[in-house]
């Protein structure tokens, strides 16, 4: 009888062990692959060097188009723009995946001897992200310490770097030219693995997008509005949104800019949520990509 039991267990065992098997199977044949992508920055100096590199899972070909009609067929690399403008960088990964960004590349800033060194960068950022740090001014020698390592990570004017953990930092920029460092603080938020909480949070980053490009495009502003205060900000209007990664506004200004100023002229590229770590139910902030056209 023993042996006999045994042998149930086994089976039991053995068939639980196969439906885990087939599950795994299903979810990765049917679960929508997104393209994982960044560029270093939103905006550059002409003659600047931007970087892009690509992550999505299990991805064999890569196109890279810069918007003026050059390419790359690489994962990951560098590009320097020659000309002034705004460019929509577009990513297609195996025939079939797209994401798109865009790049406002600015003409060189010309500084005199007595200005001052200064930072520029952002003040928040996701883990992981690549982050464009550059030193404004003349000088000969950078030195940049991230607040992550607390060695020297970089001695380039112009740095790129990644937190591998969410946290407050204070960056620290040394040159010959200055008495003391240069200080900025950033604060990185954590990103998300590949689940059902990213899933969830890709679904309200793309409701929103909708309402909000039903904004612009001329449609009822009051329920697109109403809509994601009630269902995603605890009907709070002075939200945080971060457009293009640069520019800030509350949620209520912002949605009233699309509708006046941005009409029928701005595609809502994609809307990244960052949920409020007091109240999960609530979001904390918002990441807007967009561009405007003619």
């Amino acid at each position: 009888m023993k042996r006999i039991s045994n042998s149930k267990l086994y089976i039991v065992i053995s068939a639980i062990i196969l439906c885990a098997i087939i599950a795994f199977f299903i979810r990765y044949l049917f679960t929508k692959r997104e393209v994982l992508a960044f560029i270093s920055a939103s905006e550059i100096y002409r003659g600047e060097t931007l970087s892009f590199a690509d992550s999505t899972f299990n991805a064999k070909s890569w196109l890279w188009e810069f918007g003026n009609g050059d390419i790359s067929d690489k994962q990951t690399g560098r590009y320097t723009y020659k000309k002034t403008g705004s460019y929509q960088i577009r990513l297609t990964v195996d025939n079939s995946l797209q994401k798109e960004f865009i790049v406002n590349v600015k003409p060189p800033v010309r500084l005199e001897r007595d200005s001052l060194i200064t930072i520029q960068a952002p003040s928040t950022a996701v883990q992981d992200e690549l982050i464009v740090f550059r030193g404004v001014g003349l000088s000969k020698q950078w030195r940049w310490s991230f607040g992550e390592t607390g060695i020297i990570d970089s001695r380039n004017q112009v740095a790129i770097y990644s937190y591998s953990l969410p946290g407050i930092y204070d960056v620290e920029l040394t040159t010959e030219d200055t008495k003391y460092p240069i200080m900025h603080r950033i604060e990185i938020f954590p990103g998300y693995m590949e689940n059902d909480t990213l899933d969830v949070l890709t679904l309200v980053g793309n409701d929103i997008r909708e309402k909000l490009q039903a904004i612009v495009d001329g449609k009822p502003f009051n329920p697109n509005y109403n809509h994601i205060m009630n269902k995603y900000l605890c009907k709070n209007p002075q939200l945080l949104v971060i457009v293009n990664n640069d520019k800030r506004n509350d949620f209520y200004s912002y949605c009233q800019g699309l509708k006046i100023i941005g009409r029928r002229n701005t595609t809502i590229v994609e809307v990244v949520v960052v949920p409020s770590e007091e109240s999960p139910e609530c979001l904390q902030k918002l990441y807007v990509t967009q561009f405007t056209h003619d």
